[in-house]
């Protein structure tokens, strides 16, 4: 398999963009809105500037991914680039994967650069509070949450490879990618408020706890709340099966991309 050239390629292409420097950028523009937001709010002002950029952290890489996943492959298509690789020993499948891992690439080196901003300015912020009982940050809690900030970037860019080769309209396809990832945040508690009514009928709840548990669930990759508050603890086994989760869909998500992508007239 000859996926490690198209991995370079993209890699190198996607570093070349001005939305990775741009969304960095405003990740610490957020930094500073997240202080200045704490600043207004009552009490541990360390643990709402947390949350407010934790969040921004969450949300800043689910951009990256679909805006480069999408654009990437949209732009080998437009630029006829797609031709040239094909025209090497490379197979469809070859692209695809190719293409997927150097996304991934890219998107954990924008994980891992964005970690270090958020991780740095929280540590700050904490320095300059004067807090009668301060807020104690754990940087190890907040590594756990950017690896699976980074699990939802892969699993979110999986999704954008496949709607890139399903689309012909590059704008379809990034609105359907947020779509899909605002619906995902939102299934479990849309599941839990209808499982626990007694208005809904049967059918009705079963319909939506079908949808729940094939619906990609981006809500599961949201822990942010286990780095701010210390009293929550996460179950090793929460992170086993989520992991088994992640794994499995993106196996699958990479199996269909690849079956239209080689059926696709170019």
């Amino acid at each position: 398999m000859n996926v490690l050239p198209v991995a370079r390629l993209t890699f190198k292409e996607l570093l070349k963009e001005k939305s990775f420097i741009g969304l960095l950028t405003g990740e610490v523009f957020l930094l500073f809105i997240s202080k200045l937001i704490s600043n207004v709010v009552a009490g541990d002002t360390v643990k709402v500037a947390m949350d407010f950029s934790l969040t921004f952290f969450f949300f800043t890489v689910a951009l990256y991914s679909i805006f480069s996943s999408i654009g990437s492959t949209f732009r080998d298509i437009s630029d006829k680039v797609i031709y040239l690789i094909l025209s090497k020993p490379i197979r469809r499948e070859d692209y695809v994967l190719g293409k997927f891992l150097g996304i991934v690439l890219a998107v954990g080196l924008f994980t891992f650069l964005s970690f270090f901003l958020v991780t740095s300015g929280i540590l700050i912020m904490s320095s300059l509070a004067h807090l009668y009982v301060p807020h104690i940050v754990i940087v190890e809690r907040i590594v756990v949450v950017s690896i699976f900030i980074f699990f939802m970037g892969v699993f979110l860019s999986a999704f954008g490879v496949l709607l890139a080769v399903f689309f012909t309209s590059q704008i379809l396809a990034i609105f359907s990618g947020i779509f899909l990832f605002l619906v995902g945040l939102e299934l479990s508690p849309v599941k839990e408020i209808v499982t626990s009514s007694k208005y809904v009928s049967p059918l009705n709840k079963l319909i939506v706890q079908v949808v729940y548990y094939l619906f990609p669930n981006f809500s599961l990759f949201d822990i942010k709340d286990y780095a701010v508050h210390l009293a929550i603890h996460i179950p090793l086994t929460y992170f086993f099966l989520v992991f088994v989760y992640f794994i499995l869909y993106v196996a699958a998500v990479l199996a269909v991309s690849t079956f239209i992508f080689d059926r696709r007239e170019l």
